[in-house]
This record gives structure tokens, sequence and C-alpha cells, in this order.
């Protein structure tokens, strides 16, 4: 129901609430892929500028990633 909220009342409040509760369930926006994701195990890869490892996106399914920071929302 979050992610719902998120992506279909953009722009108000509850967009803002639901993004909230989100990240303090451990998910991150990636504002270039404009989507949710989260660790799914420890990373492999870290450096000051990326991570790779595997992750759970929004649509609930897991694989490899390469995340640049500079894409993530704080």
């Amino acid at each position: 129901m979050l992610f719902f909220i998120f992506y279909f009342q953009q722009g108000s409040i509850q967009q803002g609430e639901s993004a909230k509760v989100i990240k303090e369930r451990a998910w991150r926006f990636h504002k270039k892929d404009k989507t949710w994701f989260k660790r799914h195990e420890d990373i492999s890869c870290p450096s000051d500028e990326y991570e790779e490892g595997t992750y759970v996106y929004f649509d609930h399914e897991t694989g490899e990633y390469k995340k640049y920071y500079e894409w993530l929302s704080r």
C-alpha cells in the first residue's frame, strides 16, 4: 500500500509520508531508475562512489545491481 501511495499520489502530503515510512523500513529510492530497493545481502564491492550486491526491488525481484551514491535520495 505504501508503494501505491508513493507512486499514485505524487505531490501530495501522503506521498511524502509514505516515503518516510518506506525509508524507515530500510528501503532506498534510486532517483535515476525511479525505483525502491533494499539490500538483500551484504554488499560485495563497496567504494566511495558505488556498491555492488544483491538487492530486493519494489517489484520483489532480486538481482545484481551497481548502486551509485549520487543517484540515491538521502
